[in-house]
């Protein structure tokens, strides 16, 4: 995976040589400009994939998702493209567009990419969530049970809790989360991943206190309005299960979760009947 890194080195090093060649033939001055235009040149080539990604970002601040996708698409096929835009890509491919295409590039273009090794975690759990989405869920909870046992890493964590609880492991996503709480007790995700186990469980006064808690920080993630808003319902608080229903729907889905935008939709249209219903 390191092939582009020592391509890159060795096409820089050339320049500095081939340029002190030229200085040592032709005087310093003309070595100074052939220098100045390789390294332009090699930046150009080598570089040139950040103008899409520019142009992806600012498709996705005007929520044009398919032009988006089609721009980190071309990003991340250049041999130069990095890590952070290789998940980028990939998770667009999953939310944007066709899941089958994410499992092809990393099939056929990972290897061939120059990862660092503090960008590889990431990586793999993105890796992780493809092979959840595509093929095997058990494949991609094995593969993060293999990564955190050499890395104990918040996101492995917050990912794999989470596949465990939509695969109805509660046991054992209750062990991974009880590790997770341990070793990062801010994290609001293993917070919010430990309540839905609490709610599953019908263990809901629990469950709401710690969904209070991450709704009170306004978290933009679905679950805990959609958990509590449940939890009012069944306590009769309707207008406050109707108010959180709507504050989730402005919230995107999760890639790994039960939790949709139809069953937000569904648990607040029974909420306004009930609503309606004890007038």
């Amino acid at each position: 995976m390191g092939k582009n890194l020592n391509k890159g080195t060795i096409i820089l090093l050339s320049i500095g040589v081939l340029s002190l060649l030229l200085g040592i033939f032709l005087g310093i001055q003309f070595a100074i400009l052939a220098f100045l235009m390789l390294l332009l040149i090699y930046l150009i080539i080598t570089k040139k994939h950040y103008i899409k990604v520019f142009k992806a970002m600012k498709s996705y601040k005007l929520e044009d998702y398919k032009t988006t996708l089609e721009y980190y698409r071309d990003a991340a096929m250049s041999p130069w493209a990095n890590a952070p835009i290789i998940i980028n890509y990939l998770i667009c491919e999953l939310k944007y567009g066709k899941p089958s295409l994410a499992k092809e590039y990393i099939n056929e273009n990972l290897n061939l990419k120059s990862i660092k090794p503090h960008e590889f975690i990431n990586l793999e759990v993105t890796k992780a969530i493809v092979i959840w989405k595509t093929s095997s869920k058990e494949e991609a909870i094995t593969s993060l049970k293999n990564l955190l046992a050499n890395n104990k890493n918040t996101y492995i964590y917050e990912t794999l809790t989470s596949f465990l609880l939509c695969s109805n492991k509660f046991d054992e996503a209750k062990n991974y989360i009880n590790e997770a709480m341990e070793f990062n007790p801010d994290n609001n995700i293993i917070k919010s991943n430990y309540a839905e186990i609490c709610y599953k469980l019908e263990k809901f006064d629990e469950a709401k206190k710690y969904f209070d808690t991450l709704i009170n920080e306004n978290v933009r993630f679905i679950e805990p309005y959609y958990y509590t808003a449940l939890i009012e319902n069944k306590n009769g608080n309707f207008e406050k299960s109707i108010e959180l229903l709507r504050k989730a729907q402005e919230l995107n889905e999760s890639l790994v979760s039960l939790i949709s935008q139809s069953d937000v939709e569904q648990a607040l249209n029974c909420a306004m009947v009930k609503s309606l219903n004890s007038v």
